[in-house]
């Protein structure tokens, strides 16, 4: 049964995948062939208009991407309320499953600086909670640990892993827009401040890894499963949190650590009641790294896709030359209102609004529902979705035009990442927690010889903004790589300067 109540009865073939992978994949696409990532794209095309195909999503997900739908909702302000869902407790593992693809193009792992402001900028996305923001930051780290080290992390790691928790509050404020726009609201709506409630998630961190200490001498099958149990993995109130997701993938890896990948992989996949897709594909993550030369056997869906998303990603990682997925132009995208129009026609031709031509393949499936079905569909760039869409297909917009796949020429090196790491600390190996090396705002911003944010903003200011100078600053801004983002910061930031100087003169 696929989308709910009013869903469907649908064939799924031997190897499907759900949510996780799809979101990933997603979170893929998002990443630029010079290393950048679209967060835009991300919260604007790709997860609207996911919600026409997901399988298996988390209530937190769908809301989160539901309200990313409306015109004045941004990336960092899905601030969503509906009923006894709130955004500020979305503390999920929906943003852990789907941020491996930072880490896989990342160009320094023992610099997590070049990857994990990626990691939280989309985990906020869809997650305001310490819970799902502190999961997706320890996975990565994680991650990043297995592919740096070729070694899956034990027992006294894990506890460490705990810091990137606190972390989050120096990512935070490395961003303007987090900072000016998404900190302070976060702060008044959950009635306690931010640094406050991510000390209390890296107790809850430490308390949880010392429950697992009785487990690590039992046999591996009855290990996982009691850990699991323990800590209220199997329960409905904690079976889809992203910390104890985080930590239930590195239990298992190092549980199962010399059963190989997919013994591991079907162990976690199959403890019912548990959130068997998610925790198995963020453990399959940690020992497909460390099991790197073992294909896993057996069908699954769109594998040759995959492939070649993750030599793409290979790529980056290593500066090399690699396309980029090209999206419709933001200023005038509009995502679709009703997922049903979310596959529509172009010039009598199928498409999915945003991401591509599609050709429909097998049985159409009934829903409860009238003037709606749910079909596979296979995009040109090699994924298939099943999707929901109308009986009698509407004809999109002009401005739903799908992307296209882009090679740059000439291959430009990513300014972004080049410039990540100050220059002044490159003979020496980065600590996560020294601020010495930690990264500006400033440094975060594509520059070259451009002026920086700050500069500009600062210049506005001086100048008792001047209108002249702070349209050519905003159309200067959108000429760079992410104009959007930069002229949204940039209007942000001289709107609160005017405000306070207007409040000081009333006063």
């Amino acid at each position: 049964m696929v989308g709910g109540k009013f869903g469907a009865l649908a064939e799924l073939g031997a190897g499907s995948y759900s949510d996780d992978t799809q979101l990933r994949l997603s979170t893929s696409r998002t990443i630029r062939g010079d290393g950048y990532f679209d967060v835009e794209a991300l919260a604007k095309i790709e997860l609207p208009v996911w919600l026409s195909y997901s399988l298996g999503a988390g209530r937190g997900s769908k809301l989160a991407a539901s309200a990313l739908v409306q015109k004045g909702t941004t990336w960092f302000s899905n601030f969503y309320e509906q009923n006894d869902n709130q955004y500020i407790n979305g503390g999920g593992n929906g943003a852990a499953m789907r941020i491996q693809p930072h880490v896989w193009a990342a160009t320094n792992l023992s610099n997590p600086s070049t990857f994990l402001l990626d990691v939280l900028r989309n985990s906020v996305c869809t997650h305001g909670h310490p819970h799902g923001i502190g999961g997706a930051l320890i996975h990565a780290a994680s991650l990043a640990f297995v592919l740096r080290e070729g070694t899956l992390p034990s027992p006294n790691d894990w506890k460490d892993f705990g810091r990137h928790i606190l972390l989050a509050s120096d990512l935070v404020r490395a961003d303007q827009n987090l900072s000016t726009f998404w900190l302070p609201t976060w702060n008044k709506k959950a009635d306690v401040l931010f640094d406050t409630a991510l000390e209390k998630a890296h107790h809850e961190w430490k308390a949880d890894i010392e429950a697992c200490n009785s487990f690590m001498k039992m046999h591996p099958n009855d290990a996982y499963e009691g850990l699991v149990r323990a800590l209220g993995g199997l329960t409905p109130e904690q079976r889809g949190s992203g910390l104890k997701s985080a930590l239930f993938a590195l239990a298992a890896s190092w549980l199962f650590k010399d059963e190989g990948a997919e013994a591991t992989i079907l162990t976690t996949a199959n403890l019912l009641f548990s959130d068997t897709d998610t925790v198995a594909t963020m453990t399959g993550a940690l020992v497909g790294a460390y099991y790197s030369d073992t294909p896993p056997s057996g069908a699954i869906q769109d594998i040759e896709y995959i492939t070649e998303e993750a030599k793409r990603l290979c790529t980056i990682s290593n500066g090399g030359q690699v396309e980029s997925f090209e999206y419709p132009d933001l200023l005038s995208w509009s995502p679709p209102k009703n997922q049903l129009d979310s596959l529509g026609t172009i010039d009598g031709r199928l498409a999915v609004a945003g991401l591509g031509w599609v050709t429909p393949f097998g049985d159409e499936f009934a829903t409860g529902q009238k003037d709606a079905l749910w079909q596979w569909h296979e995009f040109e760039f090699g994924q298939t979705i099943l999707c929901k869409r109308r009986t009698t297909l509407k004809p999109l917009a002009t401005a739903s035009f799908p992307a296209i796949v882009a090679t740059p020429e000439p291959y430009i090196r990513p300014k972004l990442l080049k410039t990540i790491t100050p220059t002044s600390q490159k003979m020496r190996t980065p600590d996560l927690f020294d601020n010495s090396l930690k990264p500006s705002v400033d440094n975060m911003i594509p520059s070259s010889n451009e002026a920086t944010l700050d500069e500009l903003t600062n210049q506005a200011i001086r100048s008792g903004f001047d209108p002249e100078v702070i349209g050519l600053q905003l159309l200067m801004l959108s000429a760079r790589t992410n104009g959007i983002e930069l002229a949204i910061a940039y209007a942000a930031i001289i709107a609160k300067a005017r405000r306070a100087r207007l409040r000081k003169e009333q006063a």
